[in-house]
């Protein structure tokens, strides 16, 4: 008993029902942040108009808009529950790539990559500046991705049954 307390907390324990805990945690909390951030873009009039017209200002169309408000609440929802982990997982690290780009590159007009001596970097403190959540969104998804849904997920209960 003591052996596997010291391993849970030494990290060194690979028992899938920790794994799983972790695993429902993060996809709870990254599952209701894109949730968030997708709600507005969606249901706000106002903050719809306001976000596509910024959108169209950098050269992204309406449509693309449209299937990234659309990825953030749906893909955020699947991820509560554990549904196409996976593959939503994968979406929210390419969105994440992508924004990230965006916000480093049409935001703040730096080439990437982006080194700490450019006056831009300095103006802007750099990562804090709007785009370190998204970094940590894609760090996150991309754990996902890698880890799986879970033992806790709809995927496990459609995998078991037809597994």
């Amino acid at each position: 008993m003591a052996v596997d307390i010291v391993q849970l907390l030494l990290g060194t324990s690979n028992e899938i029902l920790f794994l799983s805990v972790a695993t429902l945690f993060l996809r709870i909390f990254v599952g209701i942040l894109f949730i968030v951030h997708g709600m507005p873009k969606l249901f706000n009039r106002d903050a719809r108009k306001m976000m596509r017209d910024s959108f169209k200002s950098f050269g992204i169309p309406y449509a693309l808009f449209d299937l990234v408000a659309l990825l953030e609440f749906l893909g955020g929802i699947a991820l509560l529950i554990g549904l196409l982990t996976k593959i939503v997982s994968l979406l929210f690290v390419l969105e994440m790539i992508g924004t990230t780009i965006l916000n480093i590159t049409k935001l703040y007009n730096a080439p990437i990559p982006r080194g700490a001596l450019e006056p831009m970097f300095k103006a802007t403190r750099g990562y804090m500046s709007g785009w370190e959540l998204d970094t940590v969104l894609l760090a996150s998804s991309f754990a996902i991705f890698l880890i799986g849904p879970g033992i806790f997920s709809i995927d496990n209960i459609i995998f078991l049954i037809l597994g």
